[in-house]
């Protein structure tokens, strides 16, 4: 970074403290939109001051979405347990492999359990930051946690804490590496040629033992291909379940989501209904004014009669 730093750093000690990695980790801890003017006000003060490769490397720099910044929000304020989250790759690939199905279990509960942790911080942490998290959001958020833990390369984006864009990983499948091939090892080559040839001649006692022997790897062959079967159908389940979870979390915060605007609607309504009683009442209390006014006028009328009239009275005595 002392290239970007302009070419007299002894002159400025605070530019080479403040170089392209520190300028772009507060960039993206900005929210969404306020991050093109942060970044174009930053690039200003860069070319100011003559620096212009570091003002190149950050008029490259792009605003990330919502749902990128909410990852890197979490990456900021959760590294240990993203890590515990990523760490739980290795784990998973192996239980596939083996398809040692209670570890599967126990490994797919704890990224549940890490998942739902780190969503509901992120919520509380787009709240502080003035943004509801939406069910988009939210599903996005989840899908790229899901690609970071398939793949190292977008674990590795997230570590940078600046997301530009969601990723997605359909399914966990491809995660898990490819599982042994079980039964016979391949033959080395020039074994077929080494073997002594069999004489077409046999005996009638060898030739049980042959049929058995052909017998033998046939049900080989076929537990192979039924373990193969039966391990594609696990992962299969597992993808889906994947799905299945983060579609039943997605419906879920949707649900939060209407029933808030259920609320919200019930709240205008009343204040509607508040709103229309204390305009009736005002209208009532202004005809019961406008009658209270006229009584005291008519009142008025009267006791200037009678005092004319007592005047007068005194005038004839």
């Amino acid at each position: 970074m002392d290239a970007m730093n302009g070419s007299r750093p002894s002159e400025r000690p605070a530019d080479r403290e403040r170089g392209f990695d520190e300028i772009a980790d507060d960039l993206y801890a900005l929210r969404p939109d306020a991050f093109a003017a942060a970044r174009d006000d930053e690039v200003r003060k860069a070319r100011d001051e003559g620096r212009q490769p570091l003002a190149r490397e950050l008029s490259r720099l792009r605003r990330p979405t919502q749902s990128a910044w909410l990852v890197n929000l979490l990456w900021r304020d959760q590294r240990a347990t993203m890590e515990q989250f990523f760490e739980l790759a290795d784990d998973l690939r192996r239980a596939h492999a083996q398809a040692v199905v209670p570890e599967l279990h126990r490994l797919t509960a704890q990224r549940r359990e890490l998942e739902a942790a780190l969503i509901r911080r992120a919520r509380t942490l787009a709240q502080q930051g003035g943004v509801n998290v939406t069910a988009t959001m939210e599903r996005e958020g989840l899908d790229t946690l899901a690609a970071a833990l398939a793949s190292p390369d977008v674990a590795n984006e997230v570590r940078t804490g600046r997301l530009v864009k969601p990723a997605s990983y359909a399914g966990f499948g491809t995660i898990a590496s490819s599982p042994p091939t079980m039964g016979a090892q391949p033959r080395e080559a020039g074994e077929e040629e080494s073997r002594p040839p069999v004489s077409p001649r046999r005996s009638t006692k060898d030739r049980p033992e042959a049929g058995a022997s052909q017998r033998e790897d046939q049900r080989r062959e076929e537990a192979e291909r039924r373990v193969q079967e039966a391990r594609a159908a696990l992962e299969a389940a597992a993808g889906e379940l994947t799905g299945l979870a983060r579609a039943a979390e997605a419906a879920h915060q949707h649900h939060q989501e209407v029933r808030e605007q259920v609320d919200r609607l019930q709240q205008l309504r009343d204040l509607r209904e508040n709103a229309t009683a204390a305009e009736r009442a005002a209208l009532a209390a202004a005809r019961r004014q406008d009658q209270a006014e006229k009584t005291h006028e008519a009142a008025l009328r009267t006791l200037a009669r009678a005092e004319q009239y007592l005047k007068e009275s005194r005038a004839v005595d």
